[in-house]
């Protein structure tokens, strides 16, 4: 006898993981998830109409992976800017010139820049608070303190240029930088001012946070969608990020003719799509079942499903990025081809899952697989 060649404890672990997961029926030679182990290893099943729930509700599951978002009244949305320091303001008294702004040589305003300390310096009149005003609370401001030295005093101010307040578009924009908040710019212009977003850019999640949290927006509706309720106005320290999309796929293994990688273009696929992609199921007979894994590989979701049932409403199932989609050989005899395929894929993510659980308990348990498969 030839000796066993040696394989590490988490290779091990996996394929004992595995095997107890992927349980051949004897009967009707199909091969399918087996219950008991969803109980040991702690992964949830669920089946085609649960699958279709989730498409139509993308937080259905997961909820633990996404971000706290922060609870946001829209309603309260208006175009309103408040004058900071470092803004340059052109202010005119009616009748008074000198106490205006300087004037360049080519005849426009410079302007009169708000100090550190909130106030705008005019002559005669002195320091005026600008810092938190409006232009009209401002304006109001200046009159009640111009009407020390003038009779019923009529002023103007405009901002000629904001440079108080700043807001910042990310990621895989076209160009991404710094802007000036001036109270009029909404989300959607933001993104037209970091000149859109181009193919590489993944929309669908993309966020907006503001005061370090993410506010509830799905930058692909407004953006794709024309869904303007939530077409926020930048205020300062916005910070729009747009992600790429390189992590954008899913994984078809198993029955099919080309297992692989496949890409997700324009934010979705759905699972016809996918399998498609690959080349379609391999010509075994008796082929039905196919399992959706979902999440986390410490603890996924496992949808198990019919794969000619699912064809039929292949419309409404929406995969998602991450999503493995495996199907399954039938009979006994095949089950060992069936880990071939799938085992490689898993080692490095399964790794990162035990990694992610940690502990004394997982050591034990590699040790105990690893006695097992000897």
């Amino acid at each position: 006898m030839h000796p066993r060649p040696h394989r590490s404890i988490e290779s091990r672990l996996l394929a004992s993981l595995l095997a107890s997961l992927l349980v051949p029926a004897c009967a009707g030679g199909r091969f399918h998830y087996g219950d008991h182990a969803e109980q040991v290893h702690g992964f949830e099943s669920r089946d085609l109409e649960q699958l279709i729930a989730d498409s139509a509700n993308p937080g259905a599951i997961g909820a633990q992976l996404e971000v706290e978002r922060v609870r946001y009244d829209f309603t309260d949305e208006h175009d309103e800017y408040r004058i900071g320091r470092n803004d340059v303001l052109d202010i005119n008294l009616l009748g008074h010139p000198e106490l205006a702004g300087r004037v360049s040589t080519q005849g426009t305003a410079q302007g009169l820049t708000v100090r550190k300390d909130g106030n705008v310096w005019l002559p005669m009149i002195g320091p005026v608070a600008a810092e938190g005003n409006t232009v009209t609370e401002f304006e109001a401001g200046l009159r009640k303190a111009a009407s020390r030295y003038f009779v019923d005093p009529q002023v103007n101010v405009e901002i000629l240029r904001h440079e108080s307040q700043k807001f910042f578009v990310v990621g895989e924009v076209r160009s991404p930088g710094v802007f000036a908040v001036d109270g009029d710019t909404t989300l959607l212009e933001a993104l037209s001012l970091a000149g859109g977003v181009p193919e590489t850019g993944d929309l669908a999640s993309g966020t907006i946070v503001r005061d370090g949290k993410p506010l509830p927006i799905d930058l692909d509706q407004i953006a794709r969608a024309g869904d303007l309720s939530r077409n926020v106005f930048m205020r300062a320290g916005d910070v729009v990020f747009v992600p790429d999309n390189a992590d954008h796929k899913v994984f078809v293994l198993g029955e099919v003719k080309n297992p692989g990688i496949v890409r997700i273009e324009r934010s979705r696929i759905t699972l016809a799509e996918a399998i498609a992609s690959t080349g379609g199921p391999t010509p075994a007979k008796s082929r039905r079942e196919l399992a959706v894994i979902r999440g986390g590989f410490a603890s996924p979701v496992v949808y198990r499903i019919d794969l000619e049932r699912a064809l039929l409403v292949d419309e409404q199932i929406l995969l998602r990025p991450g999503d493995r989609v495996v199907i399954a050989p039938t009979g006994l005899a095949t089950a060992s081809r069936y880990m071939e395929q799938f085992l490689p894929f898993l080692m490095g993510a399964q790794a990162l899952g035990l990694a992610a659980q940690g502990g004394v308990n997982v050591a034990n348990t590699a040790t105990s697989a690893a006695s097992q498969a000897r």
